[in-house]
């Protein structure tokens, strides 16, 4: 049990400085965007030009799964549809301008290349697939939920930390014990050493195994390298590096709540397959030499901007569970002033 809390600690402090700077981007955007904008941009009848504005945003933008979760949330109770908010989840965790640079210095330009494209083929498709599957009408609360008429800091954090928050803080929590569980169950390089030089294993493998775990684009590069050191092909390595970004327990369980289960099944499938198919595609144009150079790389540690940050997300998931939001109109003036 101590191990488990540990884990959830380790993970919760990993990722608290995303979803803090992710859910302050979406309350920006709660306040200053007009929703009008986002309707026409990437609301329901945007159809595949809104999935397409919505990849070439998420593509280039440094944020995790975890950070990228409010943002989307923010778009999607602003009227975005399902398609253009499946599109953005899908795409912008699984690479960035940070993590394309850093996977070019620790894996090989093959790998620097694929890692945008597949981010944008499978953020495209995935859009298209939730949009047929799942509907693409506008979230309900879009005609419904007025921003505030203040547009200063306290309406920007309110928005941020109390209602968009709010909103996921029960599967946020549910799916950081998952990971937690899964971080001490699995042992380090148990799959690798299983599944050594078996693609039609290795493959999918690296997809369970990446389903469930948190790990950021960036911090998911030396795992790679680790795992293709150890004699895991460089498709099987890639497919891990696509879905542990893209996909974690938490971000599934919160997707759901945001776009419905139908729609995140379809979300998961095309993540799955499109990794796997890339790998394929990988393993044609590189190989494990590529990896020669990573065996120094250090994962990095844990900061006091972490911990800070860490410390500030708990104490407003415990306060949104303890107080949820229950009027969509409550004034960011008196939610502060109580809390």
């Amino acid at each position: 049990m101590k191990e488990i809390l540990i884990a959830f600690v380790h993970v919760f402090a990993m990722m608290a400085p995303w979803l803090v700077f992710g859910f302050l981007m979406a309350g920006i955007i709660a306040v200053w965007i007009p929703r009008s904008w986002v309707n026409r941009m990437m609301g329901g009848s945007s159809g595949f030009r809104g999935i397409l504005r919505a990849v070439a945003i998420g593509v280039p933008l440094p944020i995790c799964s975890c950070g990228v979760l409010p943002i989307a949330a923010g778009l999607r109770k602003h009227g975005a549809g399902k398609g253009p908010t499946a599109a953005l989840l899908i795409s912008t965790p699984q690479t960035g301008i940070d993590s394309i640079l850093a996977t070019y210095a620790l894996i090989g330009p093959v790998f620097a290349i694929a890692r945008p494209l597949a981010a944008a083929l499978t953020g495209l498709v995935g859009g298209a697939v939730v949009s047929a599957v799942g509907g693409d009408d506008a979230s309900a609360s879009a005609t419904d939920d007025a921003p505030p008429a203040s547009r200063g800091l306290k309406a920007i954090l309110w928005q941020a930390y109390r209602r968009l928050l709010g909103s996921v803080v029960k599967p946020l929590a549910i799916g950081l014990a998952i990971s937690a569980l899964v971080t001490v169950l699995v042992p380090d390089g148990f799959f690798a050493e299983a599944f050594d030089g078996r693609d039609w294993l290795a493959m999918p493998a690296m997809a369970i195994i990446g389903f469930p775990m948190y790990v950021c684009s960036t911090a998911s590069i030396p795992i790679a390298a680790s795992l293709i050191l150890k004699g895991v092909s460089p498709g099987a390595a890639f497919v891990f590096l696509m879905v542990g970004p893209a996909m974690n327990a938490m971000s599934v369980t919160t997707v759901a709540a945001l776009i419905g289960r139908k729609a995140t099944a379809a979300y998961v499938a095309t993540i799955i397959a499109g990794a796997i198919l890339c790998g394929c595609a990988v393993n044609f144009f590189t190989d494990a030499t590529t990896a020669t150079e990573t065996a120094r790389c250090a994962s990095h540690g844990l900061t006091a901007v972490h911990w800070t940050c860490a410390a500030f997300l708990a104490v407003m998931m415990v306060y949104n569970l303890i107080r949820p939001v229950k009027m969509v109109h409550a004034k960011p003036e008196k939610v502060f002033a109580s809390s």
